[in-house]
């Protein structure tokens, strides 16, 4: 694994090396370039999306079932297109496909389904099968660790 990090800048290297060999300095270039900002437009629209998703929940226990799953995996794609080199072009691709694969074919699944019904708490309840009518419970004050003796 270690040899994997060492030789990865080495072999993106290599890899725009055989692209400019193949396609020409300027298309090299102008590939660099058009990936970069693509990236940087796809990492905005991951931000923004990330921030309407959490607009919509007005609690902290809310927001905790939407783990923003496509949001992250179309940032770290965007920053992968946002590396010179094609290996990390083909892994951007892989996490894009992945999670188009995820968002069109994983649904909703029967137990996210049955915990939605339920009242969202800020503080998980042990025993969600009893239902309460105490609303969100939020702890205040001052607190600190005690080491046991």
């Amino acid at each position: 694994m270690p040899f994997l990090l060492i030789a990865y800048p080495f072999l993106e290297f290599w890899s725009l090396l055989e692209l400019s060999a193949q396609a020409g300095a300027l298309a090299t270039v102008g590939y660099i370039l058009l990936m970069i900002t693509l990236g940087y437009w796809l990492l905005q629209l991951a931000g923004r999306s990330a921030l309407l998703t959490a607009g919509r929940f007005p609690s902290a226990a809310a927001i905790r079932g939407q783990l923003f799953a496509g949001e992250i995996s179309v940032a770290f794609g965007a920053v992968l297109l946002m590396i010179p080199g094609l290996i990390s072009d083909f892994l951007a691709l892989y996490v894009f496909l992945r999670a188009a694969v995820k968002a069109v074919f994983g649904g909703v699944s029967s137990r996210t389904s049955s915990r939605s019904a339920a009242p969202e708490r800020d503080i998980p309840d042990r025993t969600p099968d009893i239902p309460t009518d105490r609303g969100p419970i939020t702890l205040e004050g001052d607190y600190s660790r005690v080491e046991d003796d």
